[in-house]
């Protein structure tokens, strides 16, 4: 089966996370693990079966008029599939760690960044104690069973990002590095 970025990412931003993702196989070779939405930005996060190893895929969208639009992404290779069962804080090192993110340049036919629009993501991933992540007080992202969440934004600063448990008790904050997320050329 090929994987089109655009068609399931579209998919993803309309429908969401449709089931719990638990393996990828000799015939699924790609599986949609996280979503989120920031106006007219979008990002999702797939891990795909390649030759030799698994790779996470993040595609930054754009909303132009009624239709999203690929801008670009990123990813590289994870060690395992990142689709187990999300470890505890304490073995993972953070309640949520940040994996990595990027940015994509916004106006396409734009020849020089200064001024430039940017859409910005994170991927993270969290413990077993994080129920949900809050990002900005606006948006509330359910942790999946394998804890993969990514984070997109609009603008030069990163929203702040809470984790909290199941009763919905403050955990901690999540910093989002800036100098981790370069612009892409």
């Amino acid at each position: 089966m090929s994987h089109d970025p655009l068609t399931e990412s579209l998919a993803l931003i309309e429908h969401g996370l449709r089931s719990d993702a638990t393996r990828l196989s000799r015939r699924r070779r790609s599986l949609a693990v996280a979503v989120d939405v920031d106006g007219d930005v979008a990002c999702t996060l797939f891990v795909r079966r390649s030759v030799g190893y698994v790779a996470n895929e993040a595609h930054l969208l754009e909303r132009r008029g009624t239709a999203w639009h690929l801008l670009g992404g990123g990813g590289g290779g994870w060690p395992d599939d990142g689709l187990a069962d999300r470890p505890a804080a304490e073995q993972l090192g953070a309640l949520v760690a940040v994996r990595g993110g990027g940015s994509v340049l916004r106006g396409p036919t734009r020849r020089m960044p200064w001024g430039a629009r940017y859409a910005r993501y994170a991927q993270l991933r969290a413990g077993a104690e994080v129920h949900t992540v809050v990002v900005g007080a606006v948006r509330e992202l359910l942790v999946p069973r394998h804890g993969n969440l990514v984070v997109v934004w609009r603008g030069r600063r990163p929203p702040s990002v809470t984790a909290h448990d199941g009763s919905g008790q403050l955990l901690g904050s999540v910093l989002l590095h800036v100098r981790t997320m370069r612009p892409v050329y």
